[in-house]
């Protein structure tokens, strides 16, 4: 029989079993390292945006009272 058609034994079909659970408990640290990361980005980037838009604010409310002054 080739390699490819034969039977796996229930020890070699465990140990597959074995090896993808541990695998896919990688995967999901990694992607629960990345959810994190991406969570504190997006918490930097709303304050950068609130930063740029109290700018802004203040900059085009100079802006009205330069243009009222003229």
């Amino acid at each position: 029989m080739s390699e490819e058609n034969r039977e796996l034994t229930p020890v070699e079909l465990t140990q597959i079993a074995n090896q993808l659970n541990s695998q896919v408990s990688q995967l999901n640290l990694v992607v629960k390292d990345l959810s994190d990361k991406l969570a504190r980005k997006e918490v930097e980037n709303s304050q950068l945006r609130a930063i740029v838009t109290q700018i802004t604010g203040q900059q085009k409310a100079a802006g009205d009272v330069q243009s009222e002054e003229e």
